[in-house]
């Protein structure tokens, strides 16, 4: 099985194919930008061409834009390293025309051949890659493709010899091969209504109240208020009425969206934030408990490591992926007792949310009647308040 390490950009280099493949795998790394697929799976089978998503294009959001100021060094190495080992004749960094001032210091290591900087059009659209496919180059990504049996399937960006990646997860891919890191933690943007905006890294699984409280929101007296996981655009339901019930942070969350109950999430399409003077803030070792999913959605549940009751470490591995299908790694995204392991979720010690209330599904609520994206783990709503 391939080693989670530290390791050199020569060794990281020197990596074959199959060998980062399974790296990533191990590490639980699924697409941080929403959908939730796989990371894995995209580098089974290399395309010529790599365009990394750095639009982030729902309103208000940073979570993104100061990943790429924080860790530029990180994401050149990472740039470097997959052009070695998939063989990829071309790493795009795709960007908004409006961020051209912020990714300046990418456009001046864009002469180094690595990679180069592209520029798309300030707008948002449902079908993200396709359309940065379509804007980012002179490809077009089919709606539908046949199969050999004789059925239909909707184009997809490696069709046109394309590979997509979102930024976050480019950097949790650059944390597994370099850093020996495993997928722990969620970065995101806390904002809306009565709340300051804020830019945070989580750990995966903690409670949705409980990093609103930490932002200053009062949770207590917020019954007036939802809590969409998304932006204004594409989102689905936390919180239904804050006070009553909660949610966990989960890989694809990219915002906690903070709206009057009774408007919708669209009606905040123009909405415009200041970036948080902090920089990005890390709850790690801050939040009371985490519920952890072994899989759901696209995955199939990791084999368990531990059983209820044992005391684990940050960092420590808890499940196993399976062959069958797709399936990562879960590890703990912080330290602590096992207080139970039901319905393929692990909660570690403190957990805001009791197992049992914890088994409702949470509501879409997609602009314009779209279907709910795709989803690698359960996303769920409390049917109380904890």
């Amino acid at each position: 099985m391939a080693e989670i390490k530290q390791r050199s950009l020569e060794e990281v280099k020197g990596l074959g194919p199959e060998e980062a493949v399974e790296i990533m795998r191990q590490a639980g790394i699924v697409g941080a930008g929403g959908g939730g697929f796989p990371t894995y799976f995209k580098y089974m089978k290399p395309q010529p061409h790599l365009i990394v998503n750095a639009t982030e294009s729902e309103p208000g959001y940073w979570g993104d834009k100061l990943l790429h100021k924080e860790y530029l060094e990180e994401f050149l190495q990472v740039f470097d390293a997959m052009k070695t080992i998939f063989g990829f004749e071309q790493i795009s960094l795709a960007v908004h025309e409006k961020d051209r001032e912020w990714f300046a210091e990418y456009q001046d290591h864009a002469s180094d051949g690595v990679y180069d900087v592209r520029y798309v059009p300030n707008t948002y659209a449902l079908g993200e890659e396709k359309t940065l496919v379509k804007h980012s180059t002179e490809s077009r990504v089919p709606r539908f493709v046949n199969n050999p049996d004789g059925t239909r399937r909707p184009g997809m960006p490696p069709d046109v010899g394309k590979v997509v990646n979102n930024t976050e997860s480019l950097l949790n891919v650059y944390n597994a091969l370099f850093l020996g890191k495993p997928l722990t933690t969620k970065f995101f943007t806390v904002y809306g209504e009565e709340v300051d905006t804020k830019v945070y890294e989580v750990p995966i699984g903690a409670s949705v109240a409980e990093v609103l409280g930490i932002a200053g929101l009062d949770v207590e007296n917020s019954g007036h208020l939802t809590v969409l996981d998304g932006g204004p655009y594409l989102h689905d339901m936390a919180i239904a009425e804050l006070g009553k019930g909660d949610a966990y942070v989960r890989r694809m969350t990219n915002s906690l969206f903070v709206i009057p109950e009774d408007r919708r999430g669209k009606e905040y399409a123009e909405i415009e934030t200041e970036c948080p003077e902090e920089g990005i803030v890390s709850l790690v070792g801050k939040v009371s408990g985490v519920n952890l999913p072994l899989g759901g959605g696209l995955l199939k549940p990791a084999t368990p490591l531990v059983s209820e009751g044992d005391e684990v470490e940050y960092e420590q591995k808890l499940g196993e992926p399976v062959d069958e299908g797709f399936s990562v790694g879960v590890w703990a995204s912080m330290g602590g007792e096992i207080s139970s392991i039901e319905n393929d979720i692990i909660a570690i010690s403190g957990g805001a949310i009791p197992q049992e209330e914890a088994g409702a599904e949470a509501e879409a609520t997609m602009a314009g009647g779209s279907q709910p994206r795709g989803e690698a783990e359960p996303f769920q709503e409390a049917g109380s308040s904890s």
